[in-house]
């Protein structure tokens, strides 16, 4: 578990994005109407992800370009989300991602500010990383002590 974490939390700070092609879901056509996403974040160089795309790093001053409609704004590398699908189970993956991303509705020619906080999933994943070590600290305790007593 704590290996699987330690990978997780890895990934998730060396990992770079670049896409090639614009996504034509996200980005607006001149005869669409258009919404804007802004996104402030309680801290800086965090990857900003708008529906799987990578729309810079924080902070972003300008706001966002977007088609209206329902969208997921995270600093969650999708990549990193789909490990945490093959790692946790279904309650865990939607724990963290509570944490991690906001869906949100923009109506055509208006604007939503949206907040993501780093820090209290930073603290999760300390939290997660200590629940780990202590495991392990009663596991070896109860293995040296069967050992110990010869059972």
């Amino acid at each position: 578990m704590l290996q699987r974490l330690q990978l997780l939390l890895t990934f998730l700070i060396t990992s770079t994005t670049s896409f090639s092609q614009k996504d034509t879901n996200l980005v607006p056509q001149p005869e669409d109407a258009i919404a804007f996403i802004t996104v402030s974040c309680d801290s800086s160089g965090l990857d900003i992800f708008v529906d799987d795309i990578l729309v810079g790093q924080t902070p972003i001053d300008e706001p966002i370009p977007i088609k209206p409609g329902i969208h997921t704004v995270t600093y969650l590398n999708p990549q990193f989300v789909t490990l945490l699908r093959e790692y946790y189970g279904p309650e865990e993956v939607e724990s963290i991602l509570a944490k991690s991303l906001q869906r949100v509705y923009v109506a055509p020619g208006k604007s939503v500010t949206l907040n993501l906080w780093w820090k209290p999933y930073e603290r999760y994943l300390v939290a997660q990383k200590r629940w780990g070590w202590i495991k392990m600290a009663v596991g070896l305790t109860v293995a040296s002590m069967l050992l110990v007593l010869n059972i």
